[in-house]
């Protein structure tokens, strides 16, 4: 028998199923050009298949006017953020739990969630 065709083997069946069955929210990630704090989100996001715009201000050590433009409206004064159709989630950890959790990547129950953190 031929191998289903419909099922891509590069993300999991269930963040497949999610992602196809229903309307994924707009989603632009904000960190600078490094992989630190956002890494996380980014390697969540490309596990589960999900497109977003990846804004990357250049590192504060390299050309820091980019960072003191937007540092006044983020969250806390820090990055990284994710907004969401409009809205705005800061702390690295927070987005990663987020984009887990919207993409069907999350734990079952809260002590493997807790595993995962």
């Amino acid at each position: 028998a031929a191998p289903h065709t419909l099922y891509n083997f590069c993300i999991p069946f269930q963040a497949y199923l999610i992602t196809q069955e229903r309307n994924m929210p707009a989603l632009k990630l904000t960190y600078f050009d490094l992989r630190a704090r956002a890494e996380p989100a980014r390697l969540i996001l490309a596990q589960a298949g999900v497109d977003y715009e990846d804004k990357r201000l250049p590192a504060p050590w390299d050309d820091m006017a980019p960072w003191l433009a937007l540092k006044p409206n983020t969250p806390f004064g820090q990055l990284p953020t994710l907004c969401v159709d409009g809205e705005e989630i800061s702390q690295s950890m927070t987005i990663a739990r987020y984009v887990a959790h919207a993409n069907g990547l999350a734990g079952k129950n809260a002590l493997e969630n807790a595993q995962m953190d």
